[in-house]
Parts: C-alpha cells; sequence; structure tokens
C-alpha cells in the first residue's frame, strides 16, 4: 500500500470568500487595529492585597451578630453547654489574635526599605481585626459574669469573708 503525504500551507494561500460575514461581526483585521494601543484596565496588585485585607480584618465583626445569638440562646445557667460556648468564644480569638502574623503575611509586599508598622498599608486593617477580636473576648467575659463565674466580689477572694446574702428571694 501506498502511503500519502498530505501537506497543507494556510499561511501563504488565501481561501476564497463566499461565506458572508453575519451582520455585528467584526473581522479579524478590525479588531486587531481597533486593540493597538488600548490594554484595559490596570489592575494594581497593592491596591487588591489591602482590600484582601480589609475582608480578612473585618470577618470576625461579621460574626459578632451570631456569637451573641448563641451566647443568648445558651443561657446564664452553668451547664456543659453554656460554659462549652463560652469557653470557644474565649479561645477562638486568642488563637486569632496569636496567628495574627501569618493571617496578614499573605498580603504583605516585600520592600528594599524597612518600613514601621503606623507606616505600613496593613496597619489599620491589623489593628481593626485586635479591637474586633478583643470585642468578642469581652463578650465572652460579660457572659462569664453572667454566669456567675467571675470572681467580682470580696468574698470570692478571701476565704474568712462570708458571701453576701440578699435582701430577698424572688421565686
Amino acid at each position: 500500500m501506498a502511503t500519502h503525504n498530505w501537506k497543507f500551507d494556510f499561511a501563504t494561500s488565501e481561501p476564497k470568500r463566499t461565506v458572508v460575514d453575519p451582520p455585528g461581526y467584526a473581522g479579524q483585521k478590525d479588531i486587531s487595529s481597533k486593540n493597538q494601543g488600548h490594554r484595559g484596565p490596570v489592575v494594581d496588585n497593592e491596591l487588591l492585597k489591602v482590600k484582601k485585607a480589609w475582608d480578612t480584618a473585618l470577618a470576625p465583626g461579621k460574626q459578632l451578630p451570631m456569637q451573641a445569638f448563641m451566647l443568648w440562646m445558651s443561657g446564664n445557667g452553668v451547664q456543659i453547654f453554656s460554659v462549652a460556648i463560652t469557653a470557644m468564644l474565649m479561645f477562638s480569638p486568642i488563637k486569632a489574635l496569636m496567628s495574627m502574623s501569618q493571617v496578614f503575611e499573605r498580603y504583605e509586599t516585600p520592600s528594599p526599605v524597612k518600613v514601621s508598622f503606623l507606616e505600613s498599608k496593613l496597619a489599620l486593617p491589623k489593628l481593626t481585626f485586635v479591637a474586633l477580636q478583643l470585642l468578642t473576648i469581652v463578650f465572652g467575659m460579660y457572659k462569664l459574669n453572667a454566669m456567675g463565674l467571675l470572681p467580682t466580689s470580696h468574698s470570692d477572694w478571701l476565704a474568712f469573708m462570708d458571701p453576701k446574702t440578699p435582701l430577698e428571694y424572688a421565686a
């Protein structure tokens, strides 16, 4: 059997145009002539990093209403569920604060000159992140106080003092 080698040269052959282009179709030559010198919108990576850093910084604030609802639903009694919810509320912001450098590390841009913290573009997002985490800890402290687990009276600290006796009880 004989084998045939087929060879097509598309670069030199000009196809015959028998089909008319549909309305609204721009030919290849028209597109290339219009786009010369126009590259589209320039995206600033530094600006995008700062926007993403703000998203990361504001994320704990978006969780606060749900956490407040969970604290309210767990009640003020000292049960395992309310203690577990409060412990989670206290320890998760502490862990987040301890890992803050890793959280914001991907948004840092390396620069040859050492920049102080306050001159950094990420200073305000980092401070916002810390403030929202501290606000979450304050929610937990309020819940611990409402449950009666914080030592707030003198008798909690001194063994020889008797606890306060209430004047009356409500049933």
